[in-house]
């Protein structure tokens, strides 16, 4: 057989097997996304933080919508539910959504401002937060900031006998909890 018959053959099975290491080498994205929910963000420990009262298992639904080949973490609403005994359906808890943003949204009445160098607000009801600065680029965003959104769900709020300050702070280990796994997912941290 000749030489030059053999060199295709070749240079595809060597980048093939190029693909293939970078696939299963492992990262902090691929780590944390495999070992937490919502697409790495939280530990079960934290998501279960915000929750109605009424019991049952906590389930996660990563609803995946948008452009395919875009990551992830920018076509997926994190829906986090507790799951009732029986044939009833979920009730939802909260949502976690990660979006691109060239400008930041103002907080809502009765919202805190965040300190110690982080950029966002809590409340009780929803909360955003933006990753540090260099994260966008990271992610290959075209936006500026990069916000997690977080929105309890009104049965949470009624659980919580409309304790404004319990929420808030459950809230805050939520929604923070969520941004610092996604700067260590693309190596972004401040």
């Amino acid at each position: 057989m000749n030489r030059k018959y053999l060199i295709v053959p070749a240079v595809l099975v060597v980048a093939a097997a190029v693909v293939a290491a970078i696939q299963l080498w492992p990262s902090t994205l691929k780590d944390l996304r495999a070992q937490n929910l919502c697409l790495g963000m939280l530990t079960e420990k934290t998501a279960g933080l915000l929750h109605d009262g009424q019991g049952g298992s906590l389930t996660v639904d990563e609803d995946k919508s948008g452009e395919t080949g875009a990551d992830p973490v920018f076509s997926t609403i994190c829906f986090v539910n507790r799951d009732p005994e029986g044939d009833a359906a979920d009730r939802l808890q909260y949502t976690l959504d990660v979006r691109p943003a060239n400008s930041l949204d103002n907080p809502v009445k009765g919202a805190t401002r965040l300190a110690d160098g982080r950029s966002g607000w809590v409340s009780p009801r929803q909360s955003e937060v933006q990753l540090p600065a260099g994260c966008p680029k990271k992610m290959t965003a075209d936006a500026q900031y990069v916000t997690v959104t977080l929105k309890v769900a009104p049965g949470v709020v009624v659980a919580e006998s409309w304790d404004d300050t319990a929420l808030t702070a459950a809230s805050r280990t939520v929604v923070l909890e969520a941004v610092d796994n996604l700067a260590k997912q693309y190596d972004c941290e401040a």
